[in-house]
Protein backbone atom coordinates (compact mmCIF):
# COMPACT_ATOMS: atom_id res chain seq x y z
CA UNK A 1 0.00 0.00 0.00
CA UNK A 2 2.89 2.43 1.25
CA UNK A 3 4.69 1.54 -2.64
CA UNK A 4 1.44 2.06 -4.02
CA UNK A 5 1.27 6.07 -2.71
CA UNK A 6 4.35 6.70 -3.41
CA UNK A 7 4.28 5.57 -6.75
CA UNK A 8 1.03 7.73 -7.39
CA UNK A 9 3.12 10.35 -5.32
CA UNK A 10 5.66 10.03 -7.83
CA UNK A 11 3.77 10.18 -10.76
CA UNK A 12 1.72 13.36 -9.63
CA UNK A 13 4.99 15.21 -9.02
CA UNK A 14 6.17 14.00 -12.81
CA UNK A 15 2.83 16.11 -13.90
CA UNK A 16 3.82 18.62 -12.49
CA UNK A 17 7.13 19.52 -13.34
CA UNK A 18 6.02 18.44 -17.16
CA UNK A 19 3.32 21.50 -16.41
CA UNK A 20 5.91 23.48 -15.05
CA UNK A 21 8.76 23.17 -17.85
CA UNK A 22 6.24 22.99 -20.52
CA UNK A 23 4.89 26.60 -19.72
CA UNK A 24 8.34 27.73 -19.73
CA UNK A 25 9.29 26.36 -22.73
CA UNK A 26 5.72 28.02 -24.38
CA UNK A 27 6.43 31.10 -22.78
CA UNK A 28 9.80 31.54 -23.92
CA UNK A 29 9.94 29.63 -27.25
CA UNK A 30 6.23 30.04 -28.34
CA UNK A 31 5.30 33.47 -28.17
CA UNK A 32 2.80 33.00 -30.95
CA UNK A 33 1.18 30.03 -29.16
CA UNK A 34 0.90 32.06 -25.55
CA UNK A 35 -1.25 34.99 -28.26
CA UNK A 36 -3.74 32.32 -29.46
CA UNK A 37 -4.19 30.95 -26.17
CA UNK A 38 -4.86 34.10 -24.31
CA UNK A 39 -7.05 35.97 -27.13
CA UNK A 40 -9.40 32.45 -27.00
CA UNK A 41 -10.07 33.87 -23.13
CA UNK A 42 -11.23 37.20 -24.14
CA UNK A 43 -15.43 37.68 -24.22
CA UNK A 44 -17.31 38.46 -27.52
CA UNK A 45 -20.21 37.14 -26.54
CA UNK A 46 -22.08 40.41 -27.16
CA UNK A 47 -20.30 42.27 -29.23
CA UNK A 48 -18.67 40.56 -32.29
CA UNK A 49 -15.24 42.16 -33.74
CA UNK A 50 -14.14 40.67 -36.81
CA UNK A 51 -10.38 41.08 -37.76
CA UNK A 52 -7.91 44.30 -36.48
CA UNK A 53 -9.97 47.13 -38.26
CA UNK A 54 -7.30 49.42 -36.42
CA UNK A 55 -4.31 47.81 -38.50
CA UNK A 56 -6.29 49.30 -41.46
CA UNK A 57 -6.16 52.84 -41.32
CA UNK A 58 -3.12 53.60 -42.75
CA UNK A 59 -3.50 56.93 -44.85
CA UNK A 60 -0.50 59.22 -44.45
CA UNK A 61 -0.40 62.88 -44.87
CA UNK A 62 1.22 63.10 -48.13
CA UNK A 63 -2.26 61.24 -49.52
CA UNK A 64 -4.47 64.23 -48.25
CA UNK A 65 -2.61 66.98 -47.27
CA UNK A 66 -2.55 69.23 -50.67
CA UNK A 67 -6.60 68.29 -51.41
CA UNK A 68 -7.24 69.65 -47.39
CA UNK A 69 -4.97 72.59 -48.08
CA UNK A 70 -6.88 73.28 -51.28
CA UNK A 71 -10.81 72.61 -50.12
CA UNK A 72 -10.43 73.29 -46.30
CA UNK A 73 -10.81 76.67 -44.39
CA UNK A 74 -8.74 79.35 -44.54
CA UNK A 75 -6.68 78.51 -41.26
CA UNK A 76 -7.14 80.81 -38.54
CA UNK A 77 -4.97 82.66 -36.63
CA UNK A 78 -5.98 82.47 -33.04
CA UNK A 79 -8.76 81.83 -30.63
CA UNK A 80 -10.10 84.95 -30.99
CA UNK A 81 -10.15 84.45 -34.89
CA UNK A 82 -11.51 81.00 -34.23
CA UNK A 83 -14.96 81.67 -32.26
CA UNK A 84 -15.91 84.55 -35.17
CA UNK A 85 -15.72 82.30 -37.88
CA UNK A 86 -19.25 81.57 -40.04
CA UNK A 87 -17.87 78.64 -41.80
CA UNK A 88 -16.81 76.67 -38.84
CA UNK A 89 -19.51 75.03 -35.84
CA UNK A 90 -18.83 74.77 -32.12
CA UNK A 91 -19.12 70.74 -31.42
CA UNK A 92 -20.88 70.15 -28.04
CA UNK A 93 -20.23 67.05 -26.24
CA UNK A 94 -22.79 64.34 -27.82
CA UNK A 95 -24.70 60.69 -27.12
CA UNK A 96 -21.95 58.72 -27.87
CA UNK A 97 -19.03 60.53 -27.64
CA UNK A 98 -16.84 63.34 -24.94
CA UNK A 99 -14.32 66.03 -25.34
CA UNK A 100 -11.16 65.87 -23.15
CA UNK A 101 -9.33 68.96 -22.20
CA UNK A 102 -7.83 70.72 -25.29
CA UNK A 103 -4.40 72.56 -24.72
CA UNK A 104 -3.46 72.67 -28.46
CA UNK A 105 -6.95 72.54 -30.48
CA UNK A 106 -10.75 74.19 -30.06
CA UNK A 107 -13.76 72.59 -30.24
CA UNK A 108 -14.77 73.75 -33.76
CA UNK A 109 -15.61 71.81 -36.91
CA UNK A 110 -15.98 72.78 -40.58
CA UNK A 111 -19.29 71.69 -41.51
CA UNK A 112 -17.88 69.07 -43.14
CA UNK A 113 -15.90 68.49 -40.61
CA UNK A 114 -19.34 68.03 -38.08
CA UNK A 115 -20.87 66.20 -40.91
CA UNK A 116 -18.48 63.32 -40.63
CA UNK A 117 -18.23 63.30 -36.39
CA UNK A 118 -22.31 63.13 -36.80
CA UNK A 119 -21.98 60.04 -39.00
CA UNK A 120 -19.15 58.28 -36.75
CA UNK A 121 -21.89 58.70 -33.22
CA UNK A 122 -24.29 57.06 -35.39
CA UNK A 123 -22.44 54.44 -36.55
CA UNK A 124 -21.16 53.57 -33.18
CA UNK A 125 -23.98 54.01 -31.03
CA UNK A 126 -25.71 51.49 -33.79
CA UNK A 127 -22.78 48.87 -33.18
CA UNK A 128 -23.48 49.39 -29.55
CA UNK A 129 -27.34 49.65 -28.69
CA UNK A 130 -27.95 45.94 -28.09
CA UNK A 131 -24.53 44.83 -26.27
CA UNK A 132 -23.12 45.30 -22.98
CA UNK A 133 -21.65 48.60 -23.93
CA UNK A 134 -24.32 50.49 -24.91
CA UNK A 135 -23.34 53.30 -22.41
CA UNK A 136 -20.21 53.84 -23.73
CA UNK A 137 -18.44 56.86 -25.20
CA UNK A 138 -15.45 57.67 -27.40
CA UNK A 139 -13.07 60.76 -26.53
CA UNK A 140 -12.24 63.67 -28.73
CA UNK A 141 -9.07 64.68 -28.14
CA UNK A 142 -8.18 67.49 -30.94
CA UNK A 143 -10.25 69.39 -33.38
CA UNK A 144 -9.72 72.56 -35.44
CA UNK A 145 -5.92 74.01 -34.64
CA UNK A 146 -5.01 77.72 -35.22
CA UNK A 147 -1.95 79.01 -36.55
CA UNK A 148 -1.06 79.79 -32.91
CA UNK A 149 -1.90 76.35 -31.45
CA UNK A 150 0.38 74.55 -34.05
CA UNK A 151 3.52 77.02 -33.07
CA UNK A 152 3.11 76.09 -29.68
CA UNK A 153 2.33 72.63 -30.59
CA UNK A 154 5.69 72.24 -32.38
CA UNK A 155 8.01 73.88 -29.87
CA UNK A 156 6.97 71.54 -27.48
CA UNK A 157 6.73 68.03 -29.80
CA UNK A 158 9.36 68.64 -32.31
CA UNK A 159 7.34 65.66 -34.37
CA UNK A 160 4.12 68.07 -35.12
CA UNK A 161 4.33 69.50 -38.40
CA UNK A 162 3.02 72.94 -39.86
CA UNK A 163 1.22 72.01 -41.97
CA UNK A 164 -1.21 69.69 -39.80
CA UNK A 165 -4.70 68.94 -41.22
CA UNK A 166 -5.83 70.20 -38.31
CA UNK A 167 -5.80 73.71 -39.27
CA UNK A 168 -8.26 73.22 -42.24
CA UNK A 169 -11.52 72.41 -39.88
CA UNK A 170 -11.97 69.16 -40.93
CA UNK A 171 -9.60 66.98 -39.04
CA UNK A 172 -10.15 65.27 -35.29
CA UNK A 173 -8.60 62.75 -33.57
CA UNK A 174 -10.45 60.24 -31.03
CA UNK A 175 -8.47 58.13 -28.53
CA UNK A 176 -8.62 54.56 -28.62
CA UNK A 177 -7.03 53.48 -25.16
CA UNK A 178 -9.79 55.37 -23.13
CA UNK A 179 -13.98 55.37 -23.41
CA UNK A 180 -16.07 56.43 -20.79
CA UNK A 181 -19.27 54.93 -19.21
CA UNK A 182 -20.98 55.76 -16.62
CA UNK A 183 -23.14 52.33 -15.67
CA UNK A 184 -19.87 50.00 -16.04
CA UNK A 185 -16.21 49.64 -15.01
CA UNK A 186 -14.33 49.35 -18.48
CA UNK A 187 -12.20 46.24 -18.55
CA UNK A 188 -8.93 46.26 -20.69
CA UNK A 189 -11.28 43.64 -23.04
CA UNK A 190 -14.17 46.11 -23.13
CA UNK A 191 -11.66 49.43 -24.18
CA UNK A 192 -10.34 46.59 -26.84
CA UNK A 193 -13.71 45.87 -28.02
CA UNK A 194 -14.47 49.25 -28.14
CA UNK A 195 -11.44 50.46 -30.02
CA UNK A 196 -11.70 47.92 -32.70
CA UNK A 197 -15.81 48.59 -32.89
CA UNK A 198 -14.82 52.39 -33.98
CA UNK A 199 -11.98 51.35 -36.05
CA UNK A 200 -14.63 49.43 -38.04
CA UNK A 201 -16.89 52.37 -38.17
CA UNK A 202 -14.04 54.71 -39.40
CA UNK A 203 -12.76 52.01 -41.71
CA UNK A 204 -16.00 51.66 -43.28
CA UNK A 205 -16.60 55.47 -44.16
CA UNK A 206 -13.10 55.46 -45.32
CA UNK A 207 -13.64 52.56 -47.66
CA UNK A 208 -17.10 54.46 -48.78
CA UNK A 209 -15.12 57.74 -49.65
CA UNK A 210 -16.21 59.91 -46.93
CA UNK A 211 -12.45 60.52 -44.68
CA UNK A 212 -8.90 59.61 -44.84
CA UNK A 213 -7.99 57.66 -41.21
CA UNK A 214 -5.05 56.71 -39.85
CA UNK A 215 -4.28 54.76 -36.49
CA UNK A 216 -1.62 56.82 -34.98
CA UNK A 217 1.12 54.81 -32.45
CA UNK A 218 3.03 57.99 -30.83
CA UNK A 219 -0.02 59.79 -29.29
CA UNK A 220 -2.25 57.02 -29.68
CA UNK A 221 -5.18 58.23 -31.74
CA UNK A 222 -7.48 57.66 -34.71
CA UNK A 223 -6.72 60.84 -36.55
CA UNK A 224 -9.57 61.08 -39.07
CA UNK A 225 -9.45 63.51 -41.73
CA UNK A 226 -13.23 64.52 -43.95
CA UNK A 227 -13.26 64.48 -47.33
Amino acid sequence: MRRKKSNQSKIATGIVLVCIFGGFYLFSSKPEVVKRVLKKTINYTKLKVSGSYSSRLKDKMPTYIKTVERTGITPCRNAKDIETRRDLYKIEEGRYYTIDRLDYSHAYLSEKGKALLEHIEDDFGEKLASTDLHDSRFILTSLTRTKENVRRLRKNNGNASDRSAHMYGGCFDITYTRFKNDSKKLTANDVYRLKETLAQVIFELKENGKCWAVTEKKQPCFHVVSR
